[in-house]
């Protein structure tokens, strides 16, 4: 018979070796699919972001994602300049702003061209008009909510800033707080917040659901889209999934929201399902309700300049192309129409 010996010490080095190869290229896919994005207020209008995290859709698209909030699309701009996030989910204003000042930055998809933003007061003032003189919160200076105060005091024959002036609170929340301090007698606020408002007896003087504003949209930088085209298009079909549930499917959208806004028992009843109807008609014409229609319109960048040229003539001079790449038409992510 003849003999023979097993070194099990080689051939377990060598399993060890073949397993830690194994693992490092799937820690090296995982960090290839890895991206950081923010949202840009504690608002419903965000809620098939919350769908995409909560249904793991992300994962779905072979994305791994790190969902974070950032207070104010200003202050998100920044940090997605710096590279401290990929994606941004927010309002256009402060990205054409930064794109207008040579930022790396591209609006590569529109989900909402409707606000659900408000203006609410204190007891003791009955008009819009009453405001002149008084102070009016916003989240940012830079924002949807100070975007939105200008058209309203507009509509009224007055000035945002030198009519009415405005205070930068940092959040819908900081704003319902600031009425509740008297520091100021209005403020723009989106749902839930305004249901918190209304909670405290605070009431609606201007509605401005009929204005049309790119209030969401996914932003990120040009050269991101250069380098990884196919993963921005992953992100985007995971938030596009994201809306198609939240149109579809009401009762899960509503538990998602409920346990995103836990603490305000007001938007459980009525007030949430109100806001419910009336996104999912915003989202439906813009976004579509077929997974064939779910890609963003460059159509929109038309809209954006249009909205965004009557407080800024470069807006108008520079065209919808100038604020998104060739390459994202080209691939299909921006769809011309």
């Amino acid at each position: 018979m003849v003999g023979f010996h097993i070194d099990f010490m080689a051939l377990a080095g060598r399993f060890l070796l073949v397993t830690l190869s194994i693992l490092g290229l799937y820690s090296s896919a995982q960090a290839q699919n890895k991206i950081r994005a923010a949202y840009s207020s504690i608002s419903g209008i965000f809620t098939p972001v919350w769908i995409a995290t909560d249904e793991r859709l992300y994962q779905k698209n072979q994305i791994d994602a790190d969902l974070v909030y950032i207070g104010g699309s200003s202050v998100a701009v920044s940090a997605l300049i710096a590279g401290e996030i990929d994606f941004i989910y927010g309002g256009a204003d402060p990205i054409v702003s930064g794109i207008l000042g040579g930022a790396d930055l591209t609006l590569a998809g529109f989900i909402s061209n409707t606000t659900p933003i408000s203006l609410y007061v204190v007891p003791g003032i009955a008009r819009v008009e009453d405001l002149k003189g008084k102070t009016v919160a916003v989240t940012r200076l830079a924002s949807s909510t100070a975007y939105m105060a200008k058209v309203c005091f507009a509509l009224y024959h007055m000035e945002a800033v030198k009519d009415v002036p405005l205070m930068q609170s940092g959040g819908y929340p900081e704003s319902v707080a600031a009425m509740q301090a008297g520091r100021v007698q209005g403020a723009l606020l989106a749902p839930p917040a305004t249901y918190r408002a209304e909670a405290l007896g605070f009431k609606r003087v201007w509605n401005g659901a009929g204005v049309e504003y790119p209030s969401f949209v996914l932003a990120t930088r040009r050269s991101f889209v250069r380098d990884s085209s196919d993963k921005a298009q992953k992100v985007f079909n995971s938030v596009a999934e994201g809306v198609h549930i939240f149109r579809t499917d009401k009762e899960r959208a509503m538990r998602i929201m409920r346990s995103i806004f836990s603490g305000l028992v007001i938007l459980l009843v009525a007030g949430g399902d109100s806001h419910y109807q009336s996104r999912r008609e915003a989202f439906r014409k813009l976004v579509g309700s077929s997974p064939a229609e779910r890609r963003p319109q460059n159509r929109r960048g038309r809209i954006t300049c249009t909205t965004l040229s009557a407080r800024n003539a470069r807006v108008s001079r520079s065209g919808p192309g100038f604020f998104n790449t060739a390459s994202l038409v080209s691939s299909g992510l921006m769809r011309a129409t």
